[in-house]
């Protein structure tokens, strides 16, 4: 009989294994014999034919040693600078899309009510037709469109700081603007005018930045405040003679003396009261009453002078002669303060 190498094996095992039952049980003959087996198991073989199992041929170690095909460190550079890319990039691009459709383009964040905070002054008015009047004036500035005008966008335009700055240049006469979102749907401005201290000509203000106001921009308050003339051409550090401009800022150092001289008699010296202020090319004129006195006194003062000095060296010898002036009667009510260390005094002409 010709056996295939795994019927053998397999013969020599279970010949044991038959040996070992027939041992154990006293020599009982329990199973045939060994000639009997190997004849089932030729029979079996010859219905179920088995592969003979060819041996492996022996690994030369050249071939142990032969390294694994695989990526070149150049390919993995590239795989991971195209992966460290390419994931933030979409990432970000999904954020972009996902900020756009909670934001800009979600319809129930849009702008259906504006609110003015406060209730004083020009533009926050307490009166409701004012208010509303102001609300629709800067509405039109903006271009804010109630219940169109989305509350997040993209245009520059709708920026919060941008519609701050555009309102500020628009109207001059606010000093600044604040502009907040109350989610879902609000908007609200909180204005700060700019205080008025002198009249300029007839149709203007001007404040301590030297910022020429619009009267039309605020209540009358005209009859309070000192009247300020000049020739524009005096006050321009160009000195040009256009008309004074709504917006315009006089940077000319005797403006300044003259804002600086007003500001200390509103803060400092208070029983001064000046009520008209004349720049010519040569000296600063300024007519004042001096506590409850009905008479008017004419003081001149340099053109440019400095706050500190205004207040040490002018404010100090004007002051006493002031008072002396109102105390004795005196008839020399014009005041020259352009020489250090001592005042002219004669009669007004």
């Amino acid at each position: 009989m010709i056996y295939s190498v795994a019927t053998d094996r397999m013969l020599k095992h279970l010949c044991v294994l038959a040996e070992k039952i027939r041992i154990s049980f006293f020599s009982v003959r329990i199973f045939p014999s060994v000639r009997y087996i190997k004849i089932i198991l030729y029979v079996g073989t010859l219905c179920f034919p088995v592969t003979p199992v060819k041996p492996s041929p022996p690994v030369s170690d050249e071939l142990n040693n032969t390294p694994r095909p695989g990526l070149s460190k150049k390919a993995k550079f590239w795989i991971g600078l195209s992966l460290a890319v390419c994931i933030p990039l979409i990432i970000g691009v999904l954020l972009w899309l996902a900020y756009l459709a909670l934001f800009p383009n979600n319809p129930r964040l849009v702008v259906n009510s504006i609110r003015l905070a406060g209730n004083s002054g020009y533009w926050s008015p307490a009166d409701p037709d004012e208010r509303q009047a102001r609300m629709d004036r800067i509405l039109s500035i903006l271009r804010v469109r109630p219940g169109e005008t989305p509350m997040f966008s993209g245009r520059k335009e709708y920026d919060l700081a941008a519609m701050a700055a555009k309102l500020r240049s628009e109207i001059p006469e606010l000093e600044r603007a604040d502009i907040r979102r109350v989610l879902p749907d609000q908007l609200i401005f909180e204005l700060h005018e700019r205080i008025p201290v002198a009249n300029l000509g007839a149709n203007f203000y001007i404040d301590d930045s030297a910022t020429v106001l619009d009267k039309s921009s605020y209540y009358d308050v005209s009859g309070s405040l000192p009247a300020l003339s000049c020739k524009p051409s005096a006050v321009r550090a160009s000195h040009e003679a256009d008309p004074f401009k709504r917006g315009e800022i006089l940077n000319d150092s005797s403006i300044r003396t003259v804002l600086d001289f007003l500001r200390l008699t509103r803060l400092e010296f208070t029983d001064v009261h000046p009520k008209l202020v004349y720049i010519s090319q040569d000296f600063i004129q300024c007519d004042l009453f001096y506590r409850n006195d009905p008479g008017a006194f004419t003081i001149l003062i340099p053109l440019r002078v400095r706050e500190e000095q205004l207040r040490d060296d002018i404010f100090g010898r004007l002051l006493p002669k002031l008072e002396s002036s109102v105390r004795n009667h005196e008839e020399e009510r014009s005041l020259d303060l352009r020489f250090k260390d001592r005042i002219i005094a004669k009669k007004r002409g």
